[in-house]
């Protein structure tokens, strides 16, 4: 371990949390988990992740809003409370709050923009049906 620079490292003793090693032995110094360095050949990443589901709800709320309508508003919604919640258990190894929270509401949006439309052409189809 004597080759590896100071710095925040995952605990060996304990999973989810890093401690810090000093460049010759660990401190008793420890944080919640945040992710992993490179070290002794091991390759993790220098910080939080993000999740995956918080980039397709972005995407697709933005797909949602540019005319995909509820085909891809719905599932915007869906990923973006399945990231939040992913995140929120994650106890800080993940970030992305903010991209999950976009793409839930440009879904919302999105379904909204095609949903109100489609209400009143089918309250008009059924009152034209109805005679009234």
């Amino acid at each position: 371990m004597s080759q590896a620079p100071e710095g925040w490292y995952p605990d060996p003793e304990l999973r989810g949390q890093q401690r810090y090693w000093d460049g010759t032995t660990w401190t008793d110094h420890r944080a919640p988990g945040a992710g992993q360095q490179q070290w002794a050949g091991q390759w993790g990443s220098a910080g939080p992740q993000t999740p995956g589901s918080a980039i397709a709800a972005l995407v697709c709320g933005i797909l949602a809003v540019l005319g995909c309508m509820f085909f891809t508003g719905i599932p915007a919604m869906v990923l973006g409370r399945r990231a939040k919640r992913e995140i929120e258990q994650s106890g800080g190894a993940l970030t992305g709050e903010g991209l999950a929270t976009a793409g839930f509401v440009t879904g919302l949006i999105g379904t909204l923009l095609f949903g109100i439309p489609a209400l009143i052409l089918l309250v008009f189809a059924v009152l034209a049906a109805s005679g009234a």
